[in-house]
Formats: C-alpha cells, structure tokens, sequence
C-alpha cells in the first residue's frame, strides 16, 4: 500500500512538473513573439519619422526657413519674427468691412486666412469669401525699421 502511494504521487508530482514545463514554454514562445511583433513595430515606425524627416527637409526647401541666404537679406528680423510681422500686417487688413484690401483685384469680401512665407520678398496665402477660395503670391519689402509693403503679384481662385 505505501509503494502504491509513493508511486501514485510520483506520477502525480511527474505530470505537474511536465505542466509547469510545457507551461513556461508557451509562456516564453508567446514573449519571443510578442518581441519580435514589437521589434517589427519599431523598425515601422523609426522608417516612418525618417521618411517624415525626408518629407519636411524637402518642403522646407521652398520656405524662408531653410533658406540661408533669404534669412541674410533681412539680418535684423528672425524669420519667426517676419512671419509674425507679415501676418499681423496682412490679417489686420481683414477687418475691414469690404474684405482685405490686398485682394480688391478679385472684388470684395475676401480675407487671408494663412501666411506662409516663401523667402525674403514672396509670400503664398490662402484666402476666401466664405463660398470660394484660392490662393495668391504677394511681394513683401520690409525696411530696417520694420515698415512693410505689400503687393498682390498673382491669384488663383480654386472652382
């Protein structure tokens, strides 16, 4: 009788052993694929924020940002600081009650929504009316001491 339960218990303690070892190994077959689905993960997405970076150096091309030499024309202004200035300058003249003024060649009622400058004399802006819309070059000539002038040189209205 006691051989009877020392081998019953040796089965016992057998099969609970080969549980806690098949066990820890889909436990650990489970975390070499979840590893490796992360590690896949990552490599997306370190390609995504390369292409990302890609991406804006070449639309910063075209941008006072990225262009050395535009930023040297005017040394005294950051860019940051000539884009807040042509901004402030251009949105204010949206408060006039027949639209921006810059645009009268197109009628009235329209008003600049965005302001992005291309370099150190042109700037692109996105205008509208309310039921139409487009997009227009300006001339901008900024003196030393900070008087702006602005000149609409080409539109396009979007149908």
């Amino acid at each position: 009788m006691r051989t009877k339960i020392l081998q019953y218990l040796l089965i016992f303690i057998s099969l609970i052993a080969l549980y806690l070892f098949v066990s820890d190994l889909n436990k650990t077959e489970a975390f070499a694929a979840r590893q490796e689905r992360m590690t896949d993960r990552i490599d997306t997405l370190k390609d995504s924020i390369a292409q990302l970076v890609v991406d804006q150096t070449e639309n910063a091309y075209f941008s006072l940002d990225g262009n050395r030499d535009a930023q040297q024309f005017h040394a005294k202004f950051t860019p940051n600081d000539l884009l807040v200035m042509i901004e402030d300058k251009v949105l204010a003249e949206n408060d006039n009650k027949n639209g921006n003024p810059m645009l009268y060649v197109l009628g009235k009622g329209w008003i600049i929504n965005k302001v992005h400058l291309v370099n150190h004399q042109w700037a692109l802006v996105d205008f509208t009316d309310g039921s139409r819309w487009g997009d227009a070059l300006l001339r901008y000539d900024v003196d030393a001491k900070g008087k702006i002038e602005i000149k609409l040189l080409e539109s396009v209205l979007y149908p």
